[in-house]
Parts: C-alpha cells; structure tokens; sequence
C-alpha cells in the first residue's frame, strides 16, 4: 500500500493543476508548463548548464566477483573488486543483481562509474562502527572535519552516477541513530576549531565523538546522477553532495525518520536540479546550505542556481535554507511539488544567529498541499504511515516512532493522532505521547509487538502499522505479517 501511494502521490504533483500559494507568484500548472518569464527567465539557463555523466558501455556484475545474495556474507571485498576493475577498464556499470547484499563498510565510487542497482536488489549496510575508518573528509553541520565515512563516498571524483530501482538500507534505527544523544561533545568542538579557525588537516572526529555520517556524500564532484534508487534508514543526512557541480537528482525516494534524516542536503553546491523524487523524514526535504560560520564566510563558496520541481515532500519542510549558509544562497527556484499534511512551511528561510550569511534571488510558486486540489472531490481518509519496522536487540530500549500523513483537508483539516498497541503484551510497552504525530515506545519484555498509528480528520481514519521485534526471537517468527484493514474501518 504504501509504494502505491508513493507511486500516486508523484503523479498527482506532475499532472494536477496546481495553485499557487507563493507571494507575487503566478497561478500556473506543472513545471513542463510554465513560462519562464521574468525571474524565472534564468530556469532554462541553468538547465542548460548541467552536464549529466557520460559512463561507459561497459557492465561489472559483482556477483562475477563473488558476491553472495544472502543477506549475511559481507560482500563488500566483491563489490570493491568490481569497482577496481571498472577503474581499471576506463569506466563502466557496476550492476548489483536482484538479492539482498550485506556491506559491512563505505563503497567508495571513482570516476566515469555507475552504481546500478537492479529492480529487487538491496545493499544492506552493516552497523559495526570501525568498518567506516578511516575517517574521510567531509562536512557536517557546516564545518569541515574528517569523520566516520559516508556509506557510499564520492571525493572530487567526475562523471559518477548511483542507479536503479533497487533499495539503499543503512540498518541505522538501533545502531547510528543512538549517537544523536551523544553528540553534543563533538558538535562543541567541531565548533571551537571553526571559530578558532583550527586547519583542517588537524581536525579528527572520529571515536568518542558520535558524529554520525551521513548516508551517501559527494565531495568536490562534478557531474553527478542519482536516479531511481530507494534510500531508507540513513544514520545521518541522507544525501549530501559538498562542493559538487552539475548534480541530477531525479525519481529517486527517501524514506528515513531516524533524527536528523534531512533528505537531500545541497551544501555549497551549484548547478543542480531536483525534480519527480518522494520524500518522507525527520527534518527538511530538500536543505541548502553553504558553510558555517567563520570558516563558511572566508571560503566564501555559495550555493546557487538550484532548480526543484515536480516533486512529492512530506516531513517537517519541503525546502529550508537556514543554518549554515556562511558561503550564501542565491538563486534558488522551486515549483509544483506537493506537500503533505503533517508539514509545516513549504519554503523555510531562516537562520541562527550566531550562523548568519547572505540569500539571495529565491522564487517559488505552486507549492501546495493536498487540501487544494478539486473542491468538489470526496472526502478520503488520510494516507498515514507509521515508519519502518523496529528490532531491537535487548528489552528496556526505547524508540522514537515518527509517523507521517497526507490528507486532503477535508471536512475541516484537522486531525487527530493516535498510537496503539494491536498485538504483544499490554504491559511491556509504554508510549510517551499516543496522541502525538511522534512519540517513544519503550518496550520492558521480549516479544514481537504490532503497532498501529492512525490519522482521523474528523470522518475517516487511515491506518498503518509496524512490527517491532525485541531481543531473540523464537524460529518461525521472521514472517510475522501485518494486520490489513479496509481504509476507514
């Protein structure tokens, strides 16, 4: 049900008629559409500018070197040979088969190079901390540290592209997303050697610190391509190019509601476009950003000629340009994406003030929720999702379960949430907060426990439920199913 409605939801913000709710914007339809006049005379300009990757006709199946479909042999020696071997070739595709692969460590790409994963195929991400040494150069929060390395690494790397159907899982729920509550350490000192201006070469980050990394990064690329994919349970941001030029991001999903799943994190980027992706969350959708205080100013490296369209958001912002913006925003459009219920502005522009930088020349126009479409339609139940599934290893954790809902507004446009527990010992789970869109569930036994989130708008009740499986599970309970019920029931 739910790719159903992901798989619905894209086409409603292509093909809709849309209104517009930006000010000074005109009323107009989709993006293929428009008329670019005025401000937005500059759209076709920097679509002409970005150049996608140019890869080779040449395919490295990673199963010819050794890797195994069965979830639990590492098969990140196989993958890493079949990127070798590519390289060596001149560049290529390197295919990941239908099946599920264990990948215990980073995959990093090089140049004229695919990623292509095939329709059922699933990289599994293993959760085992040092496998992500030696730490790598990157961003976070705005300021450059070596950390832990992203899952899939890029750095100043040309023509490198990550394709297919397949589905990225970074298993991050019960290992790299416990870190948000021990990051403030290293968040102060990321800091002290921004403001002190520390070199880069000496700012280490790595154990004791608990800075997760994020999910895929691009460092210093140019010409890069994210097309198809799934990505899902990110420990960090979940896509995060960093001084990246001529960037397509387009028809891909991002499903991840560990803390800080920012979708895709744009920093200090230019020339890109992101159009026809779904995005569900915690955090923004799609952020931008350009370096951090003292360091972001004196590099001066702005973010700017980014085009986003068409695209279907639903977490707490469709778009934000806040925080780190040292470097500067300038030009920035975004049009006809559709945003859901539960979230709050469609276009944030703020900033701290202790992070201050420069926006320039920012337009949108129709970005809308689902409360306006066709007036005259029927009333339909919300189109709630409670989250991926949960195991935890040992009984005393505690979870945030973040659910999320798309409505169309009708009768009234407010809802009402509830968290409930459908299956599994009664007294073995308590949730902080069931009538809010997120709470915790911290469970005190072992077990296998089904539970149910639900949306009411006043006349119809959508539903969605997860399982979540604590400590050692007796043989035979890996299929345990999901309960289905007719919508509005």
């Amino acid at each position: 049900m739910r790719n159903k409605c992901w798989t619905e939801l894209v086409s409603v913000a292509v093909t809709l008629a849309l209104v517009a709710v930006g000010g000074g914007c005109r009323k107009g339809g989709t993006a293929a559409e428009s008329k670019y006049t005025g401000s937005w005379a500059q759209v076709p300009d920097i679509l002409a500018q970005i150049g996608e990757p140019n890869i080779p006709s040449r395919d490295f199946d990673i199963t010819k070197f050794e890797a195994v479909a069965d979830g639990t042999t590492d098969c990140r020696p196989a993958i890493m040979a079949a990127i070798a071997a590519c390289e060596e070739a001149g560049g290529g595709r390197v295919i990941v088969p239908a099946g599920t692969y264990l990948v215990n460590g980073p995959l990093y790409l090089v140049n004229d190079m695919e990623l292509h994963l095939a329709e059922g195929a699933r990289l599994k991400f293993g959760s085992k901390y040092d496998d992500y040494l030696p730490l790598v150069l990157t961003r976070w929060e705005g300021t450059q540290i070596y950390n832990y390395c992203p899952f899939i690494y890029a750095y100043r790397r040309k023509n490198v592209a990550l394709t297919g159907t397949g589905t990225l899982d970074g298993q991050a729920k019960d290992a790299w997303s416990t870190w948000a509550r021990k990051e403030d350490k290293g968040i102060e000192t990321l800091r002290r050697w921004n403001d002190e201006g520390t070199p880069v070469v000496d700012r280490f980050l790595g154990d004791g610190y608990f800075l997760r990394p994020s999910m895929i990064g691009f460092l210093g690329c140019t010409n890069v391509l994210v097309e198809g994919v799934t990505i899902v349970d990110s420990p960090f941001w979940c896509l995060h190019p960093i001084y990246s030029k001529n960037v397509t991001i387009r028809n891909t999903r991002i499903d991840s509601h560990n803390p800080d799943n920012d979708g895709i994190v744009l920093d200090s980027c230019e020339y890109v476009r992101v159009h026809g992706v779904a995005i569900a969350n915690h955090g923004a959708c799609v952020s931008i950003k350009s370096g951090a205080g003292r360091e972001g100013r004196e590099m001066g490296w702005p973010s700017r000629n980014i085009y986003v369209h068409d695209c279907t958001f639903n977490a707490e912002t469709a778009i934000s340009i806040a925080g780190e913006i040292g470097g500067g925003v300038y030009n920035v459009f975004a049009e006809s994406c559709l945003t859901g219920q539960g979230l709050r502005p469609a276009l944030a522009i703020a900033d701290e003030r202790t992070r201050e930088g420069e926006i320039a020349h920012v337009c949108y126009r129709n970005m809308f929720g689902l409360d306006v479409r066709d007036p005259n339609a029927p009333n339909q139940p919300p189109d709630v999702y409670a989250g991926p599934d949960v195991q935890l290893a040992e009984q005393g954790g505690t979870v945030t379960l973040g659910g999320s809902v798309v409505d169309d507004g009708k009768p009234s446009g407010k809802l009402t949430y509830a968290w409930s527990l459908i299956q599994g010992q009664a007294d073995a789970v308590k949730l902080a907060a069931p009538a809010a869109l997120k709470t915790q569930a911290t469970f005190s036994q072992p077990g296998v426990f089904v539970l149910q989130f639900e949306a009411n708008d006043g006349e119809a009740t959508g539903r969605h439920f997860l399982i979540a499986k604590v400590g050692e599970q007796p043989e035979g309970m890996e299929g345990v199913a999901r309960p289905v019920f007719p919508a509005g029931k």
